[in-house]
């Protein structure tokens, strides 16, 4: 999974557009993120650690949008894949919770919040040092640095608070680990399809608009 996290990157970071769009979905991601916080955990005054990572959230959400339109040069309004994103999210969060009240005998709404929580932040302590690397925006790559620096500050709490409320139903957090898995290379492969697809349009269109010069120079000489 990770050397084709990689790949992908590595490939949309060629086209200063796409990697805009890029950017707006990974703002959608995050706003999504903050929003099912506000709507569950938050609904009511929460905890200092909950208002922290609700802030951090937003805030993400806010960076990675005003780098999209930097690299666009507008307002952003074109995503990748922005319906497998949210299916992505959706999925994660029913199957998660769906798995954990099979193994409490109950909804628990905190310890969901937890899970998820848990499984975005390892998948994005794999998928944000991938972009930095690939990225040839410095802005970009600094952004990204002080985002993993935020998600790894609430990111060990978060999940110590997880495992110990599965252990103590004899749950293991591996088994919903391996479910987000599943879930992410989903939402991988449909990225995969359409970053190729991008290039080669954008390859094609290039090839177009050269070709009449080309036919011009060919009958000078």
């Amino acid at each position: 999974m990770r050397d084709r996290i990689q790949a992908v990157l590595r490939q949309l970071a060629q086209s200063p557009a796409l990697e805009a769009r890029w950017l707006h979905t990974l703002s959608f991601m995050e706003f999504i993120g903050a929003r099912k916080i506000s709507r569950t955990v938050a609904d009511r005054h929460p905890t200092l650690a909950v208002l922290e990572h609700l802030a951090d959230e937003t805030r993400h959400a806010f960076a990675f949008k005003r780098l999209a339109a930097e690299l666009s040069g507008a307002e952003p309004s074109g995503f990748l894949c922005p319906e497998a994103a949210g299916r992505y999210f959706q999925a994660l969060d029913h199957e998660l919770a769906t798995w954990a009240t099979a193994r409490t005998g109950a909804p628990d709404v905190f310890l969901h919040y937890l899970l998820t929580t848990t499984a975005i932040e390892r998948r994005a302590m794999v998928l944000y040092p991938l972009y930095k690397a690939a990225s040839r925006h410095a802005s970009v790559r600094e952004e990204l640095g002080r985002v993993v620096t935020e998600e790894q500050g609430h990111r060990r709490s978060i999940e110590d608070a997880c495992v110990a409320r599965l252990s103590a139903v004899g749950a293991s957090l591996d088994d919903a680990l391996a479910l987000e898995e599943r879930l992410f290379g989903a939402f991988i492969q449909e990225l995969e399809v359409a970053v190729t697809q991008e290039l080669a349009s954008a390859a094609l269109v290039a090839t177009e608009a050269t070709a009449p010069v080309a036919r011009v120079v060919s009958s000078v000489t």
